[in-house]
């Protein structure tokens, strides 16, 4: 069960890299967009209308889709001064805590979201600005992200679950706990460590 559970998470993580990815592809689109139309505001004293709004939209879908993504990569920031002196038992059961109150508050989070898309749907609901954009597209995407997520978080709580039924309190820690000093060490020096090597790389390939 926890193998099947293990090869899941991989495939979920897989697809949470695109999600992260085209969520921070719409914020540089939308600094894009608001950079250009200060600038010809400036120049011509004109205005695209609607960059401020489409930046909101691209914060608040590109976030939603990014949470899953940070949470399968323990990137979340916790406060563990106290969390990191206890025993492995209890700081794995304050893990499964932690984990099951954080996908309480996002599941109401996501239900209250699906509830504003379907009233802006029944209402054909279009912004303020000029452009009338249609609220329901923008809308659908964030509440996509939401549920995203909260598919994310009931994963991760159920293979955390069994993984503390089995005794094993450290892989649950390594699995939903907040990195420790040591992991961020060697994850810093892998990443040195490929870099130098595609350097390297680089530098053989560009030789005559």
């Amino acid at each position: 069960m926890l193998d099947t559970l293990d090869r899941l998470v991989e495939r979920v993580h897989a697809l949470a890299r695109y999600g992260v990815w085209f969520g921070g592809g719409l914020i540089l689109l939308a600094a894009f967009v608001v950079s250009f139309d200060v600038a010809i505001r400036k120049l011509f004293n004109v205005s695209l209308g609607g960059a401020d709004e489409f930046s909101g939209f691209a914060l608040a879908i590109g976030s939603a889709w990014a949470f899953g993504f940070a949470l399968l990569e323990r990137g979340h920031v916790r406060i563990d001064s106290v969390y990191t002196t206890l025993p492995r038992p209890v700081c794995a059961a304050l893990d499964i805590l932690g984990l099951s109150v954080f996908g309480i508050f996002m599941s109401l989070m996501a239900w209250q979201g699906t509830g504003v898309f379907m009233e802006s749907v029944r209402n054909s609901t279009v912004t303020l600005s000029v452009i009338a954009w249609p609220l329901r597209y923008p809308q659908f995407l964030w509440v996509a992200g939401l549920w995203w997520f909260v598919v994310i978080v009931v994963l991760l709580w159920i293979r955390a679950v069994l993984t503390i039924v089995r005794g094993d309190f450290l892989l649950v820690q390594k699995q939903i706990g907040s990195k420790t000093v040591q992991e961020e060490v060697n994850e810093e020096m892998v990443r040195l460590e490929r870099k130098r090597a595609q350097d390297e790389a680089a530098s053989e390939g560009a030789k005559p």
